[in-house]
């Protein structure tokens, strides 16, 4: 099995032993992947060894996180995050006497917290309060009345804790927000997405594959990672979702202010802790109240914010000439690939 590494950048899943756990579940989504006939798409063993000069890539496919489906006032869609923030970000809006002070973001799948929740509840628990270092969740609040996740096998544990992730105030909004939980915005719909793209498809445009897939072409996330993935599989290369799997925030757009003095959001030496991006590109913090503004506009509503914010889903490829004889599209039912 390949060495997946934590998608937090740390050694959190490690110290907790539910590295594993997780290692053994992303597994799982790759190997389905790569059975996948006629697709480019294959293991990440199969690029272990090459460089650059062989013909290694890596591409990061960039979108915007607003949702574009959604159709309805910003703060609607702040309010309706489960139905309607579908980018594979989510976010949670603080108001403090009718005014925004502060805007959180993730796109961390529930995996990571599945993992912990597998290993025991103190370790859930410490996951949750390395994400949420004020947080002091109860075991009814994690896992609803009526469940004893002590008692319970660390499969169910993980079930119960992410079937009530909706209910779960530490995700919800009342008290913060954890994780990805949108029905849309799972990690396997990213494997999902990528899998049937990277079957080259030369009788339409690339542009066309995502509306004959299972992919949406009204959102901004979709058809980018479909197209980049169909013409990455036009070009004879095998592909695959690069480690750690997942999306990661690159960035505001726009001019941003603090107490009018434009300054570059991005930059920590210039946003004087407005704007701090953790857990690897996982999650991030807009501090209102320090006097942010976008475009000479006030801040009401997290939705604004998201139409700036970058985020992005990074694929690594190579020429097939290059790749080991069981990573080349059509061998997906060779044996070798099972023995990897």
């Amino acid at each position: 099995m390949f060495a997946y590494t934590d998608p937090t950048g740390s050694d959190f899943l490690k110290r907790q032993n539910a590295l594993e756990i997780y290692r053994t579940e992303i597994d799982r989504l790759y190997k389905r992947s790569a059975f996948r006939l006629n697709s480019a798409f294959t293991l990440l063993e199969a690029f272990e060894g090459l460089t650059n000069e062989t013909g290694l890539q890596v591409e990061t496919i960039n979108w915007i996180a607003f949702p574009k489906l959604a159709n309805r006032p910003f703060e609607i869609i702040d309010s309706d995050r489960f139905n309607l923030q579908d980018e594979y970000v989510e976010w949670h809006t603080e108001i403090q006497d009718g005014k925004v002070t502060q805007v959180t973001f993730t796109t961390e799948f529930p995996e990571y917290y599945e993992a912990l929740a597998q290993v025991s509840v103190d370790a859930l628990i410490a996951g949750i309060q390395d994400t949420i270092p004020e947080a002091n969740p109860t075991l009814e609040e994690l896992f609803g009345l009526g469940f004893d996740p002590i008692s319970a096998s660390p499969q169910k544990r993980a079930e119960q804790f992410r079937r009530h992730l909706r209910q779960n105030p530490w995700n919800n909004g009342q008290k913060g927000i954890l994780c990805l939980t949108q029905t849309n915005n799972t990690v396997e719909a990213l494997f999902g997405l990528v899998e049937p793209c990277a079957i080259s498809r030369l009788d339409i445009p690339a542009s066309a594959i995502c509306g004959q897939t299972a992919c949406v072409p009204g959102r901004n996330s979709d058809p980018a990672i479909c197209q980049a993935s169909q013409n990455l599989a036009r070009s004879d290369r095998g592909l695959s979702l690069q480690d750690p799997v997942g999306i990661k925030m690159s960035g505001l757009e726009g001019i941003w202010k603090i107490n009018g003095q434009e300054i570059d959001i991005n930059n920590p030496n210039e946003n004087q802790g407005a704007w701090v991006i953790s857990r690897n590109g996982r999650r991030a913090v807009l501090d209102v109240t320090k006097g942010v503004t976008i475009e000479n506009t006030t801040i009401t509503t997290g939705a604004q914010v998201a139409a700036q914010l970058t985020v992005g889903a990074s694929v690594i490829a190579a020429p097939e000439s290059a790749l080991p004889d069981w990573a080349a599209t059509g061998e997906e039912s060779s044996r070798l690939i099972g023995q990897v």
